[in-house]
């Protein structure tokens, strides 16, 4: 489907009243828009009802590599609480196709899982998100 804007796009994949499959071919002609509203709306979208747009969300993300890293990380720290926002994150880490995320996001998917994933969570995003302004990334 070919859309009038990124806006238009947004609206879509961001409408609960809109099907799911046209809620995922928002998000594909999404992913390749990079810009800061389109990552932050991906990263919403982590946490909808729906699994399928989730899933298609997170690997949107995964596909942007580095460049949705601190906003998310920045969502990690600010919602550590919500369970389809880890899972949605743990893919993304997981699956980056920069290798370079991956391998920085090693401590931080190890605070995501077991018992106190919340409160390590936060604290890793936050250590990964200072270490990263001292890099200048």
């Amino acid at each position: 489907m070919s859309y009038a804007s990124v806006g238009e796009a947004l609206q879509i994949a961001s409408s609960l009243t809109t099907s799911s499959q046209a809620r995922e071919d928002a998000i594909d002609y999404l992913e390749s828009h990079r810009e800061p509203e389109v990552i932050d709306a991906l990263i919403a979208l982590l946490e909808t009802d729906d699994a399928g747009v989730r899933w298609k969300a997170a690997d949107a993300l995964a596909k942007m590599g580095k460049q949705a890293l601190v906003p998310l990380l920045r969502a990690l720290r600010d919602k550590s609480e919500s369970r389809w926002l880890l899972e949605g994150a743990s893919h993304i880490f997981h699956s980056n196709r920069d290798p370079g995320v991956a391998k920085m996001t090693e401590k931080l998917r190890v605070a995501m899982k077991g018992p106190g994933a919340y409160v390590a969570t936060v604290a890793a995003a936050g250590e990964l998100l200072v270490q990263l302004a001292e890099e200048g990334a």
